[in-house]
C-alpha cells in the first residue's frame, strides 16, 4: 500500500492528465452517439428489427415439407430477431425509373430472399419493407390563392422510414382506400390556411381535389433546418401526382432488408438494379478510384456510422467534395452525408485522446517489468518443487495406508492382541487402540522415511530415487541452474 501511495504522490500529474483525457473521451463519445441518434431516417432498420413480432412464425404443421434452410430460418427468426439492413438507392432522373421499374425492383428483391429462404412465408407478418419519392414542383388553390410548393410524390412506407412529427392529422399510405389527401408541412400551413389546424380542409392540383390527412412539422436542428430549405412542402401519393404530371421520374428508392451475412441486403438492392456484384478486379479499381460515375448509386444506411466504416471513409477524405455521378441526394441524405463528416472528425479526435493514456499504461508495464523481483526460471522450479512435494507426499500416504492394512490383516490373526504401531503411545493412553494417527507424527516420519542426508555432497534424496543425478557444470547460477537440469532430465520425481 505505501508502495502505491508513492507512486501515486511521484506520477500524481500524469495521472491526473489522463482522467482528464478518458473523461473528455466519454464526452466526445457521448456527443457522438447522440448526434447519430437524433438521425431517424437512417434507422428504420432498427425500429424494424426491434418492433419485429418473432414469435408469429408458422406451426411446426405448416413447416413440414420446408427444406433444410428454410428450418435453419425459421430457428433464426423464432428464437432471435432477424438481423436487417436499411438500404438506399438514389436515382439520376435520366435514368428515367417509373412505378414499373420500381414493382421490377420488387420483383427481383423477392425472387432472390424467397430463392435464399429468406421470404414473408415464414412469418405471418413482413419480411421487408420498402419506400420510395421523388421530388417536382406544383400550384396549388385555395379559392384565389395560389401558392407554389414543393411536392415530394411518395410511396409505400415512405414515413415509416421518415417519422416526421405530426402536428395535426395522420400520415398517408399506400393502403389507404382513397389517395387523394396530402400530408402538408407547417410551411405550408400557415402560408395557405394561417393555421396548423387544418385537417380536412380541401386544395386544388388542376382540377383535382386533395385533403390535408396531416401537417407536419419542419425540422427544428440547424443542419436539417438548412437541408430541409424553406420552401413550402407537401408530401403526395406518387400515383395520384403521376396522373397530372407524366414526366414524374423515382430518385430515391430505399428498403429494410433481412441481412443474415454481412452485405447480403446492399448486394440484394446491387442486383436488383442491374449492378452485380463486385468482383475483386471491381474492389480494387474502386479502391484506386472510389468516386462513382453510374446513374445508380447504392449504399447501406446502418452500418454507415459505424467506427470501420468512418475509418474508410477518411482515407477518401479529400475526394468526397467531389460528386462525379448524376444523382441528386434528398434533404435527409444530405443531413446524413454531412454527418458522416463530422463522426469522421469526433472519431479521429477520440482516437488522439486515447494515444496519451496509452502510451502512460505501457510505459507504467516496463517499469513494473523493469524493477521486478522474480524471474522465469525462478517460477518455473517453484511450481516443480511444489510438483515433486504433492508426488512425494502422495507416495508417502500410499505407503502409509499400506502399513495400515498389514496392521489390521496383524490385529485379525492375533485375535485381539495389541496393536504395536509406533504411532502409539503404550503408556496409560486410553486411545491406544484407536486406528487414528496424529498429525505431527506423520509429518516425522515423513521426513525420516522421505530424506537421506549425505553429508559429504549435501544432496537431499528423495524415497524412492537410488541414484544421484548428473550436475552440468556452468559459471552461472549454480544452485537454479544444476536445479533445473537435474528436473528436466527427470531425475527427481518417484
Amino acid at each position: 500500500m505505501t508502495e502505491v501511495k508513492k507512486y501515486i504522490k511521484k506520477n500524481r500529474v500524469v495521472i491526473i492528465v489522463n482522467i482528464v483525457l478518458l473523461v473528455l473521451y466519454l464526452i466526445v463519445t457521448s456527443i457522438a452517439d447522440n448526434l447519430t441518434g437524433s438521425l431517424y431516417s437512417q434507422q428504420e432498420a432498427m425500429r424494424w428489427e426491434n418492433d419485429e413480432v418473432t414469435n408469429n412464425t408458422k406451426k411446426d404443421s405448416d413447416m413440414e415439407d420446408s427444406d433444410d434452410k428454410s428450418s435453419v430460418l425459421k430457428k433464426l427468426v423464432g428464437e432471435k430477431k432477424m438481423p436487417y439492413a436499411q438500404v438506399s438507392a438514389f436515382i439520376s432522373p435520366a435514368h428515367g425509373m417509373m412505378l414499373d421499374d420500381v414493382n421490377g425492383v420488387r420483383s427481383t428483391i423477392a425472387e432472390k430472399l424467397n430463392k435464399d429462404s429468406y421470404s414473408d412465408s415464414l412469418t405471418e407478418g413482413r419480411a421487408w419493407i420498402d419506400a420510395y419519392s421523388c421530388e417536382t414542383s406544383i400550384d396549388l388553390r385555395k379559392d384565389s390563392n395560389t401558392l407554389t410548393a414543393t411536392a415530394v410524390a411518395v410511396g409505400g412506407d415512405f414515413f415509416q422510414f421518415h417519422p416526421m412529427r405530426l402536428l395535426s392529422g395522420n400520415y398517408i399510405s399506400d393502403t389507404d382506400l382513397n389517395h387523394d389527401r396530402i400530408v402538408v408541412d407547417e410551411n405550408f400551413a400557415w402560408a395557405m390556411f394561417g393555421s396548423n389546424d387544418i385537417v380536412g380542409m380541401q386544395v386544388w392540383l388542376g382540377n383535382n381535389i386533395f385533403y390535408i390527412a396531416g401537417v407536419v412539422e419542419v425540422p427544428k436542428d440547424k443542419l436539417s433546418r438548412i437541408a430541409y430549405g424553406d420552401s413550402n412542402k407537401v408530401y403526395i401519393s406518387y400515383s395520384e401526382l403521376k396522373k397530372t404530371n407524366d414526366n414524374l421520374p423515382i430518385t430515391c428508392y430505399e428498403a429494410v432488408l433481412p441481412n443474415p451475412i454481412s452485405n447480403y441486403a446492399y448486394y440484394a438492392l446491387r442486383e436488383a438494379y442491374g449492378l452485380i456484384e463486385e468482383t475483386d478486379d471491381e474492389s480494387m479499381s474502386k479502391e484506386k478510384n472510389p468516386l462513382s460515375f453510374d446513374d445508380v448509386e447504392v449504399r447501406e444506411n446502418t452500418k454507415r456510422y459505424n467506427s470501420m466504416e468512418l475509418l474508410s471513409n477518411v482515407k477518401n477524405w479529400k475526394l468526397r467534395t467531389m460528386h462525379t455521378a448524376a444523382v441528386g441526394y434528398p434533404y435527409w441524405e444530405n443531413v446524413a452525408r454531412v454527418q458522416e463528416d463530422t463522426q469522421m472528425k469526433l472519431l479521429i479526435t477520440r482516437y488522439l485522446l486515447l494515444v496519451f493514456p496509452l502510451i502512460s499504461l505501457l510505459w507504467m508495464i516496463y517499469g513494473m517489468w523493469e524493477k521486478k523481483t522474480w524471474t522465469i526460471m525462478g517460477l518455473l522450479l517453484q511450481e516443480i518443487d511444489k510438483e515433486r512435494e504433492r508426488r512425494n507426499w502422495k507416495a508417502y500416504e500410499k505407503k502409509l495406508a499400506e502399513k495400515e492394512a498389514d496392521s489390521e490383516e496383524t490385529d485379525d490373526v492375533s485375535d485381539g492382541e495389541e496393536d504395536d504401531a509406533p504411532f502409539y503411545s503404550e503408556e496409560g493412553d486410553d486411545t491406544a487402540d484407536s486406528e487414528e494417527y496424529d498429525d505431527d507424527s506423520y509429518s516425522e516420519e515423513y521426513e525420516n522415511d522421505m530424506k537421506v542426508v549425505d553429508e559429504e555432497s549435501d544432496y537431499i534424496e528423495v524415497a524412492g530415487i537410488t541414484d544421484e543425478p548428473e550436475y552440468e557444470e556452468n559459471d552461472g547460477n549454480e544452485d537454479d541452474e544444476v536445479k533445473l537440469v537435474s528436473v528436466l532430465e527427470g531425475d527427481f520425481f518417484a
